[in-house]
């Protein structure tokens, strides 16, 4: 696995989401199990994934070798959580993934998380720029000086 280091910045933890989830859909190995006298193609078990992505993540420089066994299981949760990976029967709103023999496979959609496409306010080229656009915000309109005649003039009547 050739993983890149993620420098700490924004969407850091958008960016480690997005690499793990990639690589444990791309990694992962399927395999026919059978449950209850069925037979399941092109899924994995509990505890087939936890020893899969621990491994992963231990061998990851952005995560390092002191990634635990229970770190791995609470991040599958997660996985099950937000739809990365769902039970046969396509339940995924629960969290009560255990390392077991029970039966997962990714679902059809992708999980990846999109990065905001516009960047913070201090990485702007043009500060000033932005300030400005702030400032004309809150201006109120210019009126000319014949208006202003006007409106007085009008004013003046309405009392009489």
């Amino acid at each position: 696995m050739e993983s890149r280091i993620i420098t700490p910045g924004p969407y850091r933890a958008t960016k480690l989401w997005n690499e793990v989830t990639k690589y444990f859909r791309a990694g992962m190995p399927l395999k026919r199990h059978r449950q209850n006298f069925k037979t399941y193609g092109n899924c994995f078990a509990a505890s087939e994934a936890v020893d899969w992505l621990h491994h992963l993540l231990r061998n990851n420089s952005n995560f390092g070798s002191d990634v635990t066994r229970q770190q791995t299981i609470q991040l599958l949760r997660k996985f099950l959580k937000n739809h990365v990976i769902e039970d046969l029967k396509g339940r995924w709103g629960s969290e009560d993934l255990e390392d077991n023999h029970q039966l997962f496979r990714f679902p059809s959609t992708s999980p990846v998380k999109s990065i905001p496409s516009r960047q913070p306010l201090w990485k702007r080229s043009s500060l000033e720029n932005v300030f400005k656009e702030k400032e004309n915000l809150f201006k109120m309109p210019h009126f000319s000086k014949r208006s202003m005649k006007r409106r007085s003039a009008a004013d003046s009547r309405v009392g009489e």
